[in-house]
């Protein structure tokens, strides 16, 4: 479900994120019992999706950092 709601065109990029920190990331935290590292690569990878690759302006090639 979630990378359905992610990577779906139907969304602004604005309501993915506040989909995301209101519901995704509270129901992440109550379960977790992780260390900060793995939640912070789960929070990177949400958002990556979200907001899909950086791109050069110039070239349009995707950034790798």
């Amino acid at each position: 479900m979630q990378n359905h709601l992610c990577s779906s065109s139907l969304l602004s990029k604005n309501l993915k994120i506040k989909i995301y920190r209101t519901i995704i990331l509270p129901v992440v935290l109550c379960g977790c019992e992780t260390c900060h590292f793995r939640l912070s690569v789960f929070e990177k990878r949400v958002l990556k999706r979200i907001l899909g690759p950086k791109r050069d302006k110039v070239t349009g090639v995707e950034k790798t950092t």
